[in-house]
């Protein structure tokens, strides 16, 4: 069965119900696709770009962990945290459990309750620019935003 793909009208709509204050900014083609990229396209520094990872541990259950652009997932320190071996999710299990495309998965909105961390990484600035639910777009909100409306566990898995 073919997974349906969720895209940046989704965000807007999971945004609009909820009162979520945040602005969706239209790139280009894949402008969004990496934080180098995206920080380029907008003039920010490529640590204000949040990047939102999909994690599974070996039974399939997936984590997302919002990391600011200019750090990497420490993934035995993750481990640790979560109680289990972890790895990059594939884009099939980022497809089925979040509903969006490795490369535009939004930090909220998704198919599935994801339970959701926040590197302390992020906190360094009031607002971040994170996916909009595209490659081709993101999503400025600030970051006391993001730790609202994703229930973020505030964590140090940055290396």
């Amino acid at each position: 069965m073919k997974e349906t793909v969720l895209k940046t009208e989704n965000v807007k709509k999971f945004m609009e119900e909820r009162g979520i204050n945040g602005t969706i900014i239209e790139l280009g083609e894949g402008r969004a696709r990496s934080s180098m990229s995206a920080a380029e396209t907008i003039g920010c520094p490529v640590a204000q770009i949040a990047k939102n990872i999909v994690v599974e541990d070996r039974d399939g259950n997936v984590f997302l962990i919002i990391i600011s652009g200019d750090k990497k997932v420490d993934l035995s320190k993750l481990s640790k945290i979560i109680g289990a071996d972890l790895k990059l999710a594939s884009a099939e299990a980022v497809l089925r459990e979040t509903g969006y495309i490795i490369g535009g998965v939004p930090p909220f909105g998704h198919k599935k309750h994801i339970k959701t961390f926040l590197d302390r990484s992020v906190e360094r600035f009031n607002e971040v620019y994170t996916s909009g639910g595209s490659p081709d777009t993101l999503l400025k909100i600030s970051v006391d935003e993001l730790k609202r409306f994703t229930a973020a566990e505030i964590i140090d898995v940055s290396k």
